[in-house]
């Protein structure tokens, strides 16, 4: 069925426009982890397996709070988890986030998403601001980023400034989902309709001539 193309929602979460604050280091942060539920676009982002650090150590001076992970051996903390993972209430499209290498070493990432996108790279030490953004243009309903530089067992790092689209359309009376607009039954007939006609017409065109 042909459909046409509806309104989309953009939206993005920065963690300091949701009010979230957290400690410089992950030792100090409670609970651990902190699954986050962020409405924005029409649609709920769930966020698992990190915590939400304000001011952390390390990290470039224009970021405040950012929402990441380690490994619970060089922290003593238990329950943070690599990947990351954002999962969405409903599809999105034109994904991006920004990642930040937590590490002082050069760390090799993945980026992946349920439609069958992935990206590997590698980010610079975070002495070196070490960080990226990265995305897909149709990101289905989960991403997950993780750090694969082995050993994997060892891994620190953060996002940020998530941005995507959504096929729901956000009014001041609330958020509905933009329909396919489908072609009437009888338009495909009367297409071929015009077709038949207009090649009767040229055939009696050339005739004359």
């Amino acid at each position: 069925m042909l459909a046409l193309a509806g309104s989309v929602s953009a939206a993005t979460i920065n963690f300091d426009d949701q009010g979230l604050i957290g400690p410089g280091v992950f030792i100090d942060a409670s609970p651990i982890p902190q699954t986050l539920s962020i409405a924005a676009g029409g649609v709920t982002a769930v966020f698992t397996g990190g915590v939400i650090l304000t001011d952390a150590f390390l990290m470039p001076a224009n970021l405040t709070s950012i929402y990441g992970t380690a490994d619970s051996a060089s922290v003593g903390a238990d329950g943070m988890s690599n990947p990351l993972t954002i999962t969405f209430s409903a599809p999105i499209t034109n994904f991006l986030v920004d990642v930040l290498n937590g590490l002082p070493a050069n760390i090799q990432y993945r980026v992946s998403d349920n439609a069958g996108n992935a990206s590997v790279f590698t980010l610079a030490p975070n002495t070196s601001s070490g960080a990226t953004t990265i995305g897909f243009a149709a990101a289905g309903t989960q991403v997950q980023i993780a750090s694969i530089t082995a050993p994997t067992t060892t891994w620190d790092f953060f996002i940020d400034n998530i941005r995507f689209n959504t096929g729901i359309q956000c009014g001041t009376t609330g958020c509905n989902e933009v329909a396919a607009i489908p072609v009437p039954g009888a338009l495909p007939l009367f297409a071929a309709g015009l077709a038949v006609l207009g090649a009767g017409v040229y055939r009696r065109r050339t005739l004359k001539a």
